[in-house]
């Protein structure tokens, strides 16, 4: 515990002033931005003289007021955005003070960003974010999701870091914490040891859809190096958990188990993947994603359950249309493929005559139809005013259905797939998200297994009518063993841990000796 709060003059009483309320109840405004020379013509200013005297800021503040666009509320906030660093955002906050001007939440909030993009801090500044803490919650008992958010950030730079489980719980009263409040969290729980703690947030953070930082990886590897005894086993466990969450790691973090000590026996190697899923590097072969039989049919009756009998369907079609279907696919299942025939005819846009449309259906049609398969096109009702010889060779060589022209063309896709049986494949470029999320967490995983398995999509068609297909990556795409040797590891990396990736095999992998 600090001796004393140490803050920056007459702050906290401006936060004080007032009576206690509920924080952050006016802290959203419109955003404004500045004419495009003027925004220039400050942050130059402000880049090569931080620091300015009140003279200079208060003619800032009296330019941007002038025009017009900005008023008392969103001025201050929009200065603080330009400043380059905390020290120039520290000087214009103390001649917000002296001028006897409130310093509302937004501007506080901008602060406490400054802080920690700073992150290496001197122990005043430290003790600087916990004086504004202080003065936030000495005024208001609860505060607002923002808020919370903007002081996590700050406060885990601090050793009053503890301070954010309180807030983290406030933020979970109206939603949600982000990904940059658990990360944050996280990584100083795995910083000062407390390892507990830290896996269960993050275990919570990924059930909640939040994507980790880099820093949660790298902290817990900087907490790893501090027992050489069991490194390598913590290493494992953080690949294990990223493939049990479907998380990718990013290059930066792929940097960092590349670069670590040979002393400690583990070593990554840049490498490749092929289509066949083997590695350029150790040659062996990535571990197959292939959906276990009983897991299959798992897979299917909770489908029917949770999108069928749950009445979801019928959100966009009728009892007696799914009743046709049923009596449909029971007369002319199995099928080798299911085609989204919409999604076919609209890859190469949706402003095209329905001559092309069925020209490019009957191209996958005969695609298949070539290799002996069995096929169903599932379409909708106005696809049967398509006239024309496309048409014609689609019905005599392949079943189709067609729905009400209002209904949901992917429950009645999957629903056939599965019916069909596991060696089914289906058609479409479709992401397939919703019904991921309706199955929960576990089947939810098994439906993308599957998914990733049986989906193929149209990537073109050629002058002569050929169809280039994209085929399915049917191994592992996340870190993972090779089977039968945990010692042997495949890592994909990605740009960045926030940016969600096409859950696709990725350019770049690295190949992990465990020794």
């Amino acid at each position: 515990m600090f001796r004393r709060w140490c803050r920056l003059p007459q702050i906290t009483q401006t936060l004080l002033g007032g009576s206690r309320s509920y924080a952050g109840v006016h802290q959203k405004v419109p955003h404004i931005r500045l004419p495009p020379s003027r925004l220039t013509e400050l942050k130059e200013k402000l880049a090569s003289s931080p620091v300015l005297t009140a003279a200079e800021w208060g003619a800032i503040r009296k330019g941007i007021l002038d025009e017009r666009r900005f008023n008392a509320t969103n001025v201050d906030g929009t200065v603080l955005g330009l400043c380059s660093g905390l020290e120039s955002a520290k000087s214009y906050v103390r001649f917000l003070e002296q001028s006897g001007i409130e310093l509302n939440l937004a501007i506080v909030g901008k602060l406490l960003r400054l802080y920690r993009i700073k992150c290496e801090l001197e122990e005043q500044e430290r003790q600087e974010i916990v004086g504004l803490y202080n003065g936030l919650r000495e005024k208001n008992p609860v505060l607002d999701a923002n808020t919370c958010e903007h002081l996590v950030a700050a406060l885990t730079l601090t050793d009053q870091w503890r301070l954010s489980f309180e807030l983290l719980d406030m933020i979970k009263l109206s939603g949600i914490p982000d990904s940059g409040t658990y990360s944050y969290l996280i990584a100083r729980c795995f910083q000062d040891g407390d390892i507990e703690a830290g896996w269960k947030l993050l275990d919570e953070m990924c059930s909640n859809k939040r994507l980790p930082k880099d820093d949660v990886f790298l902290s817990w590897m900087e907490h790893c190096l501090k027992d050489e005894n069991s490194f390598k086993q913590n290493i494992i466990k953080m690949l294990s958990f990223t493939n049990a969450k479907s998380l990718f790691l990013s290059k930066r973090v792929g940097t960092a188990l590349k670069q670590l000590p040979p002393n400690l026996g583990i070593r990554a190697v840049e490498s490749r993947v092929t289509d066949s899923g083997k590695c350029s590097h150790c040659k062996r072969t990535l571990a197959s994603i292939v959906v276990p039989e009983e897991s299959f049919r798992a897979l299917r009756d909770a489908f029917i359950q949770a999108v069928i009998i749950k009445k979801e369907i019928f959100n966009k079609t009728t009892p007696k249309e799914l009743e046709r279907f049923q009596a449909f696919l029971k007369k002319t299942k199995p099928y080798d493929v299911v085609i989204d025939g919409l999604n076919v005819a609209f890859s190469t846009g949706n402003q095209k005559s329905p001559a092309v449309y069925a020209m490019q259906i009957a191209a996958v049609v005969k695609h298949y139809v070539r290799q002996r398969k069995r096929v169903l096109i599932i379409g909708r009702q106005h696809m049967d005013r398509w006239r024309s010889k496309d048409m014609k060779y689609i019905r005599e060589n392949a079943f189709l259905f067609l729905t009400e022209d209002l209904s949901q063309d992917d429950p009645f896709l999957l629903y056939a797939a599965l019916e069909s049986g596991p060696q089914t494949d289906f058609f479409s470029r479709d992401l397939m998200r919703k019904h991921s999320f309706l199955l929960g967490d576990e089947l939810g995983g098994v439906f993308k297994r599957w998914q990733q398995e049986h989906q193929y999509s149209l990537l073109s068609i050629t002058a002569d009518g050929r169809v280039i297909i994209k085929s399915p990556f049917k191994f592992d795409m996340f870190a993972h063993s090779v089977p039968g040797d945990e010692r042997q590891w495949h890592v994909p990396l990605v740009e960045e841990c926030l940016k969600i990736p096409k859950v696709e095999k990725q350019a770049r992998w690295l190949c992990v000796k465990i020794e």
